[in-house]
């Protein structure tokens, strides 16, 4: 039985490809970095360090670039994904737990699922600065299904990258991908997931039929 179905929040909840993309190459143009939709294809990891690191960016110079990129962001206007409040609200109808395990900051996502009216829905939400380990390290997952009081036996993650896969395998959870607009779908595929699905409410309601 499914107690709890625990989601990625950039690319699966919410449609924040191409916003990423521009926020990207506005801060790289200020650091006189070339990037493109190519360099962002071979560079993308949700551990924004990996591509920092990618294009050559030394370490002490993260925090002000974080600082810039959240700053930025703040601009965008990041919209959800077609079908995921039906499904949220189809797991909340069933009595099953909706919660978050996101890489991002918790004042930004805090703020989206506030302007999305996800308060109500989404039962605990655990951000990159929650654990000392990102993705694919199952801390945060573990930390979630802590909070929740779920046996991972009795829960499914549901992302859209390889890491998000390998976390939910590490931490012992079923793994679905739902495959979105950043470029990792052939890296996705090639994690094996548990299943895969076209959309979150597609996967929820796989996960929900008898």
């Amino acid at each position: 039985m499914v107690r709890a179905v625990i989601f990625d929040w950039d690319g699966t909840i919410v449609d924040s490809a191409e916003a990423t993309y521009r926020c990207y190459g506005r801060i790289f143009a200020e650091l006189g970095v070339a990037f493109d939709h190519d360099v962002y294809a071979r560079t993308y990891s949700p551990n924004w360090y990996q591509t920092f690191r990618a294009l050559g960016i030394a370490e002490e110079r993260w925090p002000h670039v974080d600082a810039r990129w959240l700053a930025h962001f703040a601009e965008e206007s990041i919209e959800l994904i077609d079908g995921v409040r039906d499904a949220l609200d189809e797991l909340s109808s069933r009595g099953i737990h909706a919660a978050v395990v996101t890489s991002g900051s918790r004042n930004r996502v805090t703020r989206e699922i506030e302007a999305h009216g996800l308060s109500e829905v989404i039962r605990e939400c655990v951000c990159g600065s929650d654990v000392a380990q990102k993705k694919p390290h199952p801390a945060a997952l573990h930390l979630c299904l802590d909070r929740l009081a779920v046996a991972p036996a009795d829960a499914v993650y549901v992302g859209d990258s390889p890491e998000d896969v390998e976390m939910a395998r590490a931490a012992g959870v079923y793994a679905v991908a739902v495959p979105g607009g950043y470029p990792n779908r052939e890296a996705l595929a090639a994690a094996r997931p548990d299943a895969v699905h076209e959309t979150v409410l597609d996967a929820v309601r796989a996960l929900v039929t008898p």
